[in-house]
């Protein structure tokens, strides 16, 4: 029987994935995996309001973080390189403080 490593070398990852935000709240909310070879994951806002969408790398303080505008309506995407990881949250753009958002992740490669 196969060991989970290399279960996992076996595994062919997608070449992009999307979380869809409904009422701020992520779909899938956990991880996500795509292919380091030019990964995307799509973040698609279905709601009519504006949000901020923090990137942050996992066991990092949760009000770090780089913080992309994700519009009404609208998607942003990341890419994802060989051992990206980052936990996000989708936050009120006029929010700061991450505990007030909808959390999720990792996305990685």
């Amino acid at each position: 029987m196969p060991t989970t490593g290399a279960r996992k070398a076996k595994q062919v990852l997608p070449k992009s994935a999307t979380i869809v935000i409904q009422h701020q709240v992520p779909r899938p909310n956990g991880m996500v995996e795509v292919s380091p070879e030019g990964g995307r994951v799509h973040f698609e806002n279905k709601d009519k309001d504006d949000y901020r969408l923090r990137l942050r790398k996992p066991k990092s303080d949760p009000n770090t973080g780089l913080d992309l505008f994700l519009p009404a309506g609208g998607r942003v995407t990341v890419l994802i390189k060989k051992d990206d990881e980052f936990d996000y949250s989708i936050m009120g753009i006029g929010v700061i403080v991450a505990a007030d958002g909808h959390g999720g992740g990792p996305i990685r490669n």
